[in-house]
């Protein structure tokens, strides 16, 4: 996300009488945003200062993610969900998403971006409980990749395979990027439509009490196929599309994926097929995923609608 772009929304909300502050929380994998200094850091050296986007940044959920609200939902999976307390005690949002691919979600838009980026660590976790790793002992390497990254110590090399502590993992994934032989897996069938549905309740938490003080806005600029979370970037899978704005984050995630797979794709990206236009590009990038799931559920729980009429500016 350009911060530049981001002072524009801050002006209009400024304008409009509001007080305007940016906001992130820290994240459950190790890196530079796991706690507020870190993450305050980067995001100052990434250009998300008051002197670029004239607002100040608050970590939402405190120095070591420990600042939260429960907000009860009364759903499926969660009878209440995590909320940095910042974020919860705002009278409203806009909600700016970088719209790309996802290696477990398929694709990650506005749904996404409120479960993930409105939840401490703890509420990461419920999220992504539901995709426990395991070590595929035949491709394994014994590297000791997954050992150097994991950030809780739930990896070991135990003789000439790496094995996975259940009880200590806390399901970040780091270790499945990190593996340079693919032999670290989840159950794709199973895992991660749960997975989806946990993400879109805790969607639901976020804008819980701020009905109709909600508006949204996706970037459909260099389409990674993977999430803006890892410390790489690719090539993109379609070109350049544009910036969509809704009050409905379903119906808003629904025309961002429907617009991307009507773009023909990059030949030179990560896309192991689906090329043509018209063709499903997150599946073409992940093909053990269905993204759509969580705009399926989302309808249902009420978050919002995947009907939706597009109207070019």
């Amino acid at each position: 996300m350009n911060p530049v772009f981001v002072r524009q929304v801050v002006e209009k909300v400024r304008a409009a009488g509001a007080k305007p502050f940016i906001t992130d929380t820290n994240t459950l994998y190790s890196g530079s945003r796991h706690n507020a200094v870190d993450h305050l850091t980067t995001a100052i050296e990434h250009g998300f200062d008051y002197s670029v986007v004239r607002a100040p940044l608050i970590i939402s959920d405190g120095l070591k993610s420990q600042n939260a609200a429960e907000v009860e939902i009364g759903l499926k999976h969660f009878n209440s969900v995590k909320i940095g307390s910042d974020i919860a005690a705002a009278d409203s949002m806009i909600v700016m998403s970088h719209f790309k691919g996802h290696i477990v979600a398929g694709f990650g838009g506005a749904i996404k971006n409120l479960a993930m980026g409105c939840a401490p660590a703890a509420g990461k976790k419920e999220q992504h409980f539901r995709t426990s790793p395991h070590v595929v002992e035949e491709k394994c390497v014994a590297c000791g990749k997954c050992v150097e990254i994991c950030p809780v110590g739930a990896s070991a090399l135990v003789g000439e395979v790496s094995m996975i502590e259940p009880n200590i993992c806390i399901s970040c994934g780091q270790c499945m990027e990190a593996c340079p032989s693919e032999a670290i897996d989840i159950d794709w069938e199973n895992d991660i439509p749960e997975f989806l549905e946990c993400v879109t309740e805790y969607a639901y938490g976020a804008v819980k009490g701020k009905e109709n003080r909600v508006g949204y806005i996706n970037f459909l600029l260099k389409i990674t196929p993977d999430c803006d979370c890892v410390p790489w970037s690719d090539a993109p899978i379609v070109p350049d599309i544009g910036i969509l704005a809704s009050t409905d984050p379903v119906a808003l995630d629904q025309a961002s994926y429907d617009l991307v797979n009507n773009q023909k794709g990059l030949v030179s990206s990560s896309l192991q097929f689906n090329h043509e236009a018209g063709a499903d590009k997150f599946k073409g990038a992940w093909p053990k995923v269905d993204g759509t799931h969580q705009l399926k559920y989302g309808e249902e729980i009420g978050l919002g609608s995947r009907e939706y009429k597009l109207v070019e500016i």
